[in-house]
């Protein structure tokens, strides 16, 4: 229509500010009555503008290509707002550059005698810029039937009510048109074009994935418009079949969903099992699983409203039914670019990473601080130690476990408590057998994956310099018999670019600088130059030396190259005795435990033992052995030394072949001692499929229940799936803003997951309100005015509300099962004591209304906190017997004392809560106050003195009282 050059010069605003619309890329389906309605705004005689209204990806640009492709007789242009506002530069002069624009485009008009549309997406852009530049436009479009110019201005619901509708001249100038997004049957004529286009029809025998994508992101994706979020799953799915040609199914669609969505929808549930796998973790409570499990069933069959959340669970109950490590302990830390090295466990945030057993990085993704907890101390076979509470968990293998798996045999570990192996005793004897067998081993480490570090002085070197330089000589001196010199000293001169050269006895060495000093005496590399980086290592004698704190950090690679440099010089392979044992020697206490350290962060367990000889001059001297436990195939990484690699490599070659070889895979545990002081502590969630981290000396750890039990039922994961709110944190109206905002930006970064919402009655009645909306329609705008989808969450909320009701269950109807015989008969009460009990209306019946089940859970019975003491009591005689080599022998009557006189049913009482405090403060605290004044007896016993009412039914109350004495 025009050459591009005479564009240019005759019309330079309107060829900068706009260009030749492309056409479009992909057919355009089913929009022949939008592209009409366009045609005929432009087709009337005066007003002939648009204003194409749609939510973001529903199509708005590709209805005017459409609209393009039939009207033949004018150009298309499109207009780049953000250009004009560039090039106007403020404000002020947007309504100028404005006028200059559409003069051209009128000019533009007559000289070709073409009509032009002008096609603005994100018009809203240039009216929010000023009232100035609003005004500017009026009169174009006013006249635009007259000056042969036909606008289209595009723009989404939000930023129309914001910047244009407030504007009514403005409005009645443009012809509304508004563009609904395309139906299922039309998104999936569009991506079967799609596919088409990139040649991957052949993919597709039907269209049921294309139906999946659909239904799926409409689920998944609430806040974005069909077709551009369909089409960019499969534009990812196209993006992942090109690359490793995996077919395009269902497998490939889940993926891509979990990739961009975190939503895992292969997971499957087998509805068979449902109420036994809830049953296996959640103890006497029939009743209540069954409940849940009936509710899951809708789910699980697909039958469930599509319209709600999956399910919404009110869980009841009265108070008592029903992971940590200190917060000092150092916890290796990965960031990416290694300035960060170590946190304490009690600073670690969700987002932080952590590293897993096999030493790669692992998100934390919640952290729970715990207050003042015990702590108890376990102890591993190689001298290292964590600090952790009594019900921290341990992924263990039991000592025969450890031999069928070092046998070759498929093992699965146990997962126990601090307490339950302290309670079950960690070491075991045999008659004739002094030696102490251990019982749990945990996995062994492997090394953490701390990025690189840039290094000035290499690592392999620096380990050389450690071991065998004279570092307090000002010119850099090493020391080596001629025989290790080929490789220890040459590596150290070849780093510097120098030859060295002997000095002295023979057995030191210098490096020549290249040049030489004014005397003509050739200069040599100094320690403080070439030590610059580590200014630490300067000037210190053997004893003084450590290792930088970098290359302690370093990546895996570096690590071992340093510790390949200081067993080459003062590390010891033993070639004689057949054992081939590895040890490292030093007389400096701290390069030792360093050295430690950077081997226990490689996954190799090592031992530190001390050695004390008196010189000559009777001057004591101290040497510090750190000992490798490897097995022989793994010894020759410690050595790039010929003649130790040689013994290294022999060793290899002497174990090959044999059936029985010492594996150290797995570190023992040796003790478990409770330390007599309290401290703050902490658990973490992360994700790891193990649910394993490294804490303190690079030890493996585990991280941290019916809600828990949901959420690894239905998602195959109980950490990252379960989002828990306790809602005492907003019992203020003031709190509203931030729930919600807490709310869906939770939800949005997970949407498949088990919200769990605790002591929900505690909650401010604006928050508790807040939840309405969820319930009923499964929907909540974010604080961007997104909508975030609940439909694919399982709500549960617990309170402590209708406890009268539970009272008298817990005095009249008590069950050793909860199997809700008795629960039952209560269920009308429990709901309307719920509803009547909300103080300052926090829990309205319109919320019970919109529960799809209220799930009582019974109050424990005598017998169940009798099995519940009965174990604190076993753990207590357990605990005395390690810390004070004591035993203890009990008394049947002891354990009626305490469930029997002493224990209540009654709800309010705290169920196995309050027992277990009565063993504390009527049989330990008298137990300790006797082990304290007689520290010499070896065995105690525990009696009950007196009659009790459990005996003798005649009796009112009792006189019954507990007694400490020595075993006769």
């Amino acid at each position: 229509m025009f050459l591009e050059a005479q564009f240019d010069e005759r019309y330079p605003l309107l060829h900068k500010l706009s260009k030749p619309l492309k056409k479009a890329e992909r057919d355009i389906v089913d929009r022949e009555h939008e592209t009409m309605q366009l045609l005929a705004s432009m087709s009337r005689p005066e007003l002939c503008n648009a204003l194409l209204l749609a939510e973001a990806g529903s199509g708005k640009t590709a209805l005017v290509q459409a609209t393009m492709l039939v009207d033949k007789d004018r150009l298309y242009l499109e207009v780049d707002p953000a250009r004009m506002i560039s090039e106007a530069g403020n404000a002020e002069n947007m309504a100028a550059k404005l006028k200059g624009f559409f003069d051209e485009a009128e000019d533009f008009v007559k000289d070709n005698k073409h009509e032009l549309v002008l096609f603005i997406d994100e018009f809203h852009q240039i009216i929010q810029l000023s009232d100035a530049a609003a005004e500017a436009i009026k009169p174009v479009l006013a006249a635009s039937g007259t000056r042969g110019i036909r606008i289209i201005a595009a723009t989404t619901y939000e930023e129309f009510h914001k910047h244009i509708s407030p504007n009514q001249p403005l409005v009645e100038r443009l012809q509304r048109i508004n563009l609904n997004p395309p139906d299922q049957a039309t998104t999936i004529k569009i991506l079967q074009g799609m596919a088409e286009r990139y040649g991957v029809a052949d993919q597709f025998y039907d269209d049921h994935i294309f139906r999946q994508i659909y239904e799926y992101t409409q689920r998944y994706m609430p806040a974005s418009a069909q077709p551009r979020k369909s089409i960019l799953v499969l534009d990812s799915m196209v993006g992942w079949h090109r690359l490793t040609r995996r077919p395009m199914d269902r497998d490939l669609l889940s993926d891509v969903l979990m990739e961009s969505l975190n939503v895992n929808v292969a997971f499957r549930v087998d509805g068979t099992k449902i109420k036994q796998q809830l049953d296996a973790k959640v103890f006497s409570q029939d009743w209540a699983t069954g409940a849940v499990a009936r509710r899951l069933q809708l789910s699980v069959a697909d039958l469930n409203d599509k319209g709600k959340p999956m399910a919404s669970l009110l869980f009841t109950g009265s108070t008592g039914v029903g992971k940590l490590c200190v917060d000092s302990t150092r916890v290796p830390v990965h960031s990416w670019d290694g300035t960060v090295a170590w946190k304490r466990h009690g600073d670690l945030v969700p987002g932080d990473f952590v590293f897993g057993r096999h030493g790669r990085p692992i998100e934390v993704l919640g952290h729970f601080p715990q207050g003042m907890q015990d702590v108890y101390r376990v102890r591993l076979w190689d001298g290292r130690t964590l600090d952790v509470g009594g019900p921290h968990l341990w992924t263990v293998y039991t000592a025969k476990q450890r031999s069928n798996k070092h046998a070759g045999k498929d093992v699965v570990p146990v997962t126990l408590t601090t307490l339950e192996m302290l309670e079950h005793g960690v070491v075991r004897t045999y008659a004739g057998d002094r030696r102490e067998h251990l019982k749990y081993f945990i996995p062994a480490n492997e090394a953490v994956e701390w990025p690189g570090r840039d290094l000035e002085v290499d690592p392999y070197v620096l380990g050389v310099l450690i071991g065998n330089g004279c570092l307090t000589e000002s010119q850099l001196t090493l020391s080596s018999a001629t025989d290790d010199a080929d490789q220890t000293v040459w590596t150290v001169g070849e780093w510097l670019g120098s030859e060295p050269k002997q000095a002295g006895n023979g057995y030191s060495w210098n490096f020549p600088a290249g040049w030489e000093h004014f005397n003509g005496r050739g200069a040599l590399h100094q320690t403080k130059d070439v030590l610059a980086s580590v200014p630490e290592l300067v000037g210190t004698y053997s004893a003084d030396r450590r290792i930088p704190e970098a290359y302690k950090h370093a990546s895996v690679k570096q690590r071992w190259a340093l510790v390949r440099g200081l067993f080459d010089t003062d590390g010891t392979i033993d070639g004689t005795s057949g054992r081939f044992n590895v040890s490292y020697s030093t007389v400096s206490k701290d390069l030792a435990e360093d050295l430690q350290d950077v081997l226990f962060s490689l996954g190799v367990s090592n031992s530190l033992k001390t050695w004390r000889r008196t010189k000559a001059d009777r001057r004591e001297l101290v040497e510090y052995d750190v000992h490798v436990k490897v097995g022989n195939a793994d010894k020759v990484q410690f050595f790039e030394l010929p003649r130790k690699r040689e013994i290294a490599a022999r060793a290899a070659r002497e174990t090959a072949g044999r059936e029985r070889v010492k594996k150290f895979d797995m570190v023992g545990v040796k003790s478990i001692e409770k330390l007599n002081h309290q401290e703050r502590s902490s658990c973490v969630y992360v994700a790891d499929d193990e649910h394993l981290y490294q804490a303190g000396q690079f030890v493996v750890t585990h991280n941290t229940e019916l809600t828990k039990q949901l959420a690894r039922l239905l998602f195959g994961d109980d950490q990252r799936h379960l989002i828990r709110f306790d809602m005492t944190e907003y019992a203020e109206d003031s709190s509203f803003a931030a729930f919600r905002s807490e709310l869906t930006k939770r939800v949005w970064d997970l949407s498949h997951a088990v919200l769990l919402f605790d002591e929900v009655e505690k909650a401010s009645a604006m928050v508790t309100r807040v939840l309405l909306q969820v319930l009923d329609d499964g929907r909540l705008n974010d604080d961007n005015n997104r909508e975030v989808s609940f439909l694919n969450t399982v709500i549960v909320l617990t309170t402590n509300a209708g406890s009268e009701v539970y009272r008298n269950i817990s005095q009249y109807a008590v069950d050793d099962t909860g199997s809700g015989r008795q629960l039952l008969e209560y269920e009308k009460l429990i709901r309307r004591s719920i509803s009547s009990t909300t103080g300052d209306n926090r829990f309205p019946p319109e919320l019970l209304g919109r529960i799809d089940a209220i799930v009582p859970f019974q109050p424990l019975s005598l017998p169940t906190q009798r099995r519940i003491v009965r174990k604190k009591l076993r753990q207590m005689v357990q605990e005395v017997f390690v810390k004070h080599n004591v035993r203890v022998d009990v008394d049947e009557r002891v354990l009626r004392y305490l469930i029997e006189d002493k224990g209540d049913t009654d709800s309010d009482a705290g169920g196995a809560r309050a027992a277990v405090a009565k063993l504390t403060d009527e049989v330990t605290t008298v137990v300790a106050t006797f082990l304290n004044e007689h520290p010499s007896q070896q065995r105690i016993r525990i009696d009950v003195v007196g009659d009790l009412v459990s005996d003798d039914k005649n009796l009112l109350s009792s006189d019954a009282y507990v007694e400490v004495s020595a075993a006769r």
